[in-house]
């Protein structure tokens, strides 16, 4: 089975380095939950010099709002074979230990969204996330 990575971006998060964390936070995160045939071979250059493996899955980045945001994460989580990981407003400061405790005390609509991440079977995740626009 094929499977797809979409990163999911809040519409409004245009600063470069709020874009940035967010995509290299969730990279970081969701590389711990992929499978091995997820990332190719390392490759070797005209030179000889060895680059680490990249993933070989489809990919796609997405912007939304987030209403979309929030009905997507409630379906996708719903499905065994589809891991999400999201990065929201809470998290934005370095301490884990605040990060916990902001979020605990937010709810459903609560919750603001910077980006989320789906992982799962292409054909299921791509059909329910093509018609968001690209980031731009």
């Amino acid at each position: 089975m094929q499977k797809a990575s979409v990163l999911i971006v809040a519409k409004g998060v245009d600063h470069k380095g709020i874009l940035a964390n967010c995509a290299f936070v969730l990279g970081l995160s969701v590389g711990k939950l992929l499978p091995a045939e997820t990332f190719g071979v390392e490759v070797v250059d005209g030179d000889g010099t060895r680059h680490p493996a990249l993933t070989n899955i489809s990919h796609y980045v997405r912007e939304s709002g987030q209403s979309k945001m929030r009905t997507l994460r409630a379906e996708f989580i719903q499905n065994p074979d589809v891991s999400v990981v999201d990065y929201t407003e809470d998290a934005a400061p370095a301490d884990y230990a605040m990060y916990t405790k902001s979020l605990g005390a937010h709810k459903g609509e609560e919750i603001i969204y910077r980006a989320i991440h789906i992982y799962g079977p292409a054909e299921y995740v791509i059909s329910k996330t093509k018609n968001l626009s690209m980031l731009q």
